[in-house]
């Protein structure tokens, strides 16, 4: 997380703004998730939602780490 901006500014402008809107969209779901449960807490379609939505951010930011990595194509 550390290299996420140096990685991000690594990239293309547009790429750059659609991972930007990736993320935002991942964090409100995140929250909107979170929300929810703290008032659900048991319920097992919202545990899952969110540990999905949690990959769903993972795997963007891999996707950024790799492909702002030095020596790597953008």
């Amino acid at each position: 997380l550390a290299q996420l901006p140096a990685r991000l500014a690594a990239l293309p402008p547009v790429t750059r703004q659609r991972v930007a809107t990736s993320l935002e969209t991942l964090e409100r779901t995140i929250d909107e998730l979170r929300s929810t449960l703290g008032q659900d807490p048991a319920n097992a379609l919202l545990q899952e939602l969110l540990m999905n939505a949690y990959q769903d951010e993972m795997r963007v930011l891999a996707t950024v780490d790799e492909a702002g990595a030095p020596g790597q194509e953008t």
